[in-house]
């Protein structure tokens, strides 16, 4: 092969990835209830990219840990690295369990789609509810430099643990909550702690330029136990077994009751959140039953249920799917589900509007 030959094949790969980047960008700009990309207060400029060495400075102000407490006013306080006795000074209870919940690409402190899951963790009133905000180093239209940045996000985030470990918090009753990118700053992050996670919760990990085998990609060795739901896998999330159990709702790759948005492969990346948020309340568990290696692309099982008309968690039986799955199952469990979940029907009826289509 001839020097031009080469020269000719690699700077057709280069744009080729450059044309896949491009679109990926685009596609993914799209996301998390933000409408017209062309409608960003932000530019390709405004991309900030953190590298990681001994120049980067932990703890970063891009990266912000906020602790919200339930009560007749909801209160947030942002964590002090340097404060002696943060958790202690704060509303922080001991005996509740710890929720970290981490947003993906275009999220921030307030934004939809984990405001949702945030809401209903604080509504509960059962959990200490930390919220990551890094919505500056992953803001559109920068998918790319998001991707970029989930390794020195998890180091900083990995740091504020450690801190908050000797502060008192217990690692035990820590569950780390992601929703697409959040999901795989939830498994990077494992690598840089001095103790081990007990349990993610992956919601949909993200796809778009995550390779299989990647560094930066979650897999069941980040904890002790790893969850994954799977509401749009091989577009926006990834597709196949990721964790020690994944769940496939509606053959875990597009939603029915998306059919009439704009963007179903989005609507279904979005509403894994709407999932969790019904698991966490009793009686309204989303109940899965074990199915095939990987996502089926249609479900005909109806729920199994045990002789005494209960569900059961032995083999071939329904387990609940999200916060209260039990962490001795594994496998790929499957669930069919036609209409939006979370979604009351009425002023009197569990849920969040923001949960309906």
């Amino acid at each position: 092969m001839t020097m031009t030959v080469k020269l000719f094949l690699i700077s057709v790969i280069v744009c080729s990835s450059f044309v896949i980047y491009a679109q990926t960008q685009y596609l993914l700009a799209q996301a998390l209830y933000l409408g017209d990309p062309d409608a960003f207060n932000t530019t390709k400029e405004d991309c900030v990219w953190k590298r990681e060495g001994s120049d980067y400075q932990c703890p970063d102000p891009a990266i912000r840990i906020i602790l919200y407490t339930s009560g007749i006013v909801k209160e947030r306080l942002v964590f002090s690295m340097d404060h002696p006795d943060w958790l202690n000074d704060s509303e922080w209870d001991s005996t509740k369990e710890n929720i970290l919940l981490v947003h993906g690409y275009a999220g921030g402190d307030n934004t939809l789609p984990i405001a949702v899951l945030r809401d209903a963790y604080i509504n509960h009133g059962g959990y200490n509810v930390f919220l990551v905000d890094w919505g500056t180093l992953g803001q559109p239209p920068c998918y790319v430099a998001a991707v970029y940045n989930l390794r020195p996000v998890s180091v900083c985030l990995a740091k504020t643990l450690m801190r908050l470990r000797t502060l008192g918090l217990t690692p035990e009753k820590t569950t780390c909550v992601g929703h697409s990118l959040g999901a795989h700053i939830c498994g990077l992050l494992a690598n840089f702690l001095n103790f081990r996670m007990e349990r993610i919760i992956a919601l949909d990990p993200a796809r778009p330029l995550i390779k299989p085998g990647n560094i930066n990609r979650l897999d069941s060795g980040d904890a002790k136990y790893v969850q994954v739901i799977h509401t749009n896998a091989g577009h926006y999330g990834e597709g196949g077994r990721v964790g020690h159990i994944d769940f496939c709702i509606n053959g875990g790759r597009r939603q029915p009751y998306c059919g009439n948005s704009t963007n179903i492969n989005l609507c279904s990346h979005i509403w894994a959140v709407c999932y969790l948020a019904q698991s966490l309340y009793e009686g309204s568990e989303p109940m899965a039953e074990p199915c095939n290696r990987r996502c089926p692309t249609s479900i005909l099982l109806p729920p199994a249920r045990s002789r005494t008309g209960r569900f059961g968690y032995a083999l071939g039986y329904a387990i609940p799917m999200g916060q209260k799955t039990p962490m001795s199952a594994s496998g790929s469990y499957c669930i069919k589900d036609t209409k939006p979940p979370f979604c009351p029907s009425d002023a009197s009826t569990l849920g969040d509007k923001r949960c309906c289509i």
